[in-house]
């Protein structure tokens, strides 16, 4: 990264090291959603609503593989600034090893104890049958998952976020090419969409070994030493990106029971189709912070403060245009976008579009939010970034949806986001006023 910012940071620099991250996280966005578009299409309704009510589960695993890759990469960063390789080739390897075992504890504990997952997340009839085959399939991608995630944080790290496209390009060709084979060709229903996704990342892990262990780069695996303190300290500093992951399962899990009591089998198919509209219109800012949190871990290590704040002043603008331009596209363009996932005039393809109008207050506050989670991950403060990602991802979404669906019915539950957004906005500008001076940056 000393490379690419030794004189002075440029647009053009910034946007060459950055945008690869946000059109990686576009790219994620559009395959999850086409997921959705083949399982609604090909299969139908109620198997759209059962991969709805399976994503808590892939909710709290992200959610833990994220922790790890977010939580160590932002450290291993700020040891390169700092000038110690070996310590972060140490600490690189170290985390992959952890990685690995953690995938393997999240395959075996979820097809141990199916049965009783499946119940939990309220499945019932078809429903049930639906959860469990797509769930006993996807288990077995938990380890690739992991890894997967580890590898395209430190290529991003190691100064190439451009190849952490050849990642998401080549998983995403797979995922896409299977879903349709497996769905549209072969008939397998929601056990292909299992296979499919199983398939794509595996071969996002794949792509990142592969750059790892052939192509010449600065992080290298080494001998390494058991260093618990540094693993507790991935946890805790990785804990927001966690929170963000883990949260968006768990609220998916309290949306459903809400929401299937409101409108049965029919709501929760619609819900799930704005939250994939919601996730792919967030990718863009998630995938700005990303690209943005290793910069800033990077020279705040190197003690050169006058070039994180240029990189804060960037980030006002960008959230700013892409944060009007997301809503804009929800209102002018929702009913284009509901009809991708349902043909008009069906009580399903009604509830998603008045869903997806709504949906656009919420665009409009998140990326500022988003952005502050990222942003004191990459000072190391896994505290704050905690706060605000469970605050906006969990929290209020748990207060407001029995409550505003209570009283408002659907309309109230589509309306959590925003209410969610609101809330989190005050206790972000109070965080980065707070910490200002601790870390030396500025926003004028």
């Amino acid at each position: 990264m000393e490379n690419v910012f030794s004189g002075k940071v440029t647009p053009k620099a910034f946007t060459k090291f950055v945008w690869p991250s946000m059109l990686m996280m576009i790219i994620i966005g559009l395959y999850y959603n086409i997921d959705s578009v083949f399982v609604s299409n090909f299969v139908g309704e109620k198997a759209l609503a059962a991969l709805s009510m399976s994503y808590p589960v892939q909710g709290i695993m992200w959610g833990f593989a994220v922790m790890l890759a977010a939580g160590s990469s932002a450290i291993v960063a700020i040891k390169m600034g700092e000038g110690d390789q070996q310590a972060a080739n140490e600490k690189y390897t170290l985390i992959c090893v952890v990685s690995i075992i953690l995938g393997f504890v999240f395959l075996i504990a979820c097809l141990v104890f199916i049965d009783p997952i499946v119940n939990f997340l309220g499945a019932e009839g078809v429903l049930k049958q639906y959860c469990r085959e797509f769930l006993v399939i996807l288990a077995w991608s938990f380890p690739a998952s992991f890894l997967g995630s580890i590898f395209e944080y430190f290529i991003r790290v190691d100064g190439r976020p451009g190849f952490t496209l050849v990642l998401y390009i080549s998983g995403g060709c797979v995922h896409v090419l299977l879903d349709y084979i497996f769905m549209g060709v072969m008939d397998m229903g929601i056990e292909g969409a299992a296979y499919a996704t199983l398939a794509g990342l595996t071969t996002t892990m794949i792509a990142g070994g592969v750059y790892f262990i052939f192509m010449e780069t600065k992080l290298t695996f080494v001998r390494f030493k058991n260093d618990w303190k540094f693993i507790g300290h991935c946890f805790l500093n990785g804990s927001s990106e966690m929170v963000s992951e883990a949260s968006a399962g768990i609220a998916t899990f309290f949306f459903n029971l809400v929401v299937i009591r409101i409108a049965g089998d029919t709501g929760v198919a619609a819900m799930s189709i704005v939250l994939n509209l919601h996730y792919f219109l967030i990718s863009v800012h998630l995938g700005y912070i990303m690209g943005v949190a290793p910069l800033i871990s990077y020279f705040y290590g190197a003690k050169e403060y006058d070039k994180v704040n240029v990189f804060i002043k960037y980030s006002k603008v960008f959230i700013f245009v892409m944060s009007i331009a997301s809503a804009a596209v929800c209102l002018i363009f929702g009913r284009y976008i509901v009809m991708v996932f349902e043909r008009p005039g069906s009580e399903l393809f009604d509830l998603a579009l008045t869903g997806t109008r709504l949906l656009s207050a919420a665009l409009l506050l998140c990326g500022f939010n988003i952005f502050a989670s990222g942003f004191f991950t990459a000072y190391g403060n896994g505290q704050i970034s905690a706060l605000i990602s469970l605050s906006r991802g969990l929290i209020m979404l748990i207060v407001g949806i029995p409550i505003l669906g209570w009283l408002f019915g659907m309309t109230g539950v589509f309306l959590t986001l925003t209410f969610a957004e609101v809330v989190t906005l005050a206790l972000t500008f109070r965080m980065f006023v707070k910490y200002r001076d601790v870390y030396h940056y500025s926003f004028k």
